[in-house]
């Protein structure tokens, strides 16, 4: 692991910044790419420089004590475009991949990525199968898009299109693409809890 997972995800928790970063190297092995929060749990999202690709990886955090604790997560690998700004179309091998979420235009927004980790609470007779089950999914825009709604929040675009996004609870909710003027240019129903994690590219490395 190049980068301290909890450490940095805490910081981009509590600054909420991102720096454009368009290509990792042997001096800079990782960079923030998006982030979400939402009351006390949060997602963050890394891409990290491998053996010949370049990881993205995503992270689950709940307030324990008043404190940022991490839960888990996932990655999959992708290629060296993973920073690059994002097209003004999204490629077509995304939404032409057997688990992708494609209920809307999938040149505009499409979800890339998702999955989901249990919340167990720091009671100590809690049952493993028991307490809330948190979801991430990471959704794809092109260069129209300039922030994703979800719920009550308003999430801006990164430079490299990637939208991190968290929740809990109830029905899956529904991602709307805006542009700069605030017009909708689509909607995503986001993964629910019972589908299975899905990553496009599909290699997958287990987080240690």
């Amino acid at each position: 692991m190049a980068y301290d997972v909890l450490a940095e995800s805490v910081a981009l928790i509590e600054s909420r910044r991102l720096e454009p970063v368009r290509r990792l190297s042997r001096r800079r092995r990782f960079a923030a790419m998006a982030v979400d929060v939402a009351g006390d749990m949060a997602a963050t999202m890394f891409a990290r420089r491998g053996v010949g690709c370049t990881w993205q990886e995503m992270h689950v955090l709940a307030v324990r004590d008043g404190q940022w604790a991490l839960l888990g997560g996932g990655g999959a690998s992708s290629d060296e475009d993973l920073l690059a700004d994002r097209p003004a179309v999204l490629p077509d091998y995304l939404r032409h991949g057997r688990d992708a979420v494609t209920s809307a235009d999938p040149q505009v927004i499409i979800v890339n990525g998702s999955g989901g980790v249990r919340d167990g609470g720091d009671e100590p007779d809690r049952r493993p199968d028991s307490g809330r089950w948190i979801n991430y999914a990471d959704v794809r825009v092109n260069a129209q898009v300039t922030s994703v709604e979800v719920f009550d929040r308003w999430l801006r675009v990164p430079w490299h299109g990637h939208v991190l996004l968290v929740w809990s609870g109830g029905q899956p909710p529904r991602a709307l693409a805006h542009d700069e003027g605030g017009r909708a240019l689509g909607e995503v129903l986001l993964p629910s809890r019972a589908e299975p994690t899905r990553y496009l590219p599909r290699s997958a490395e287990p987080l240690r």
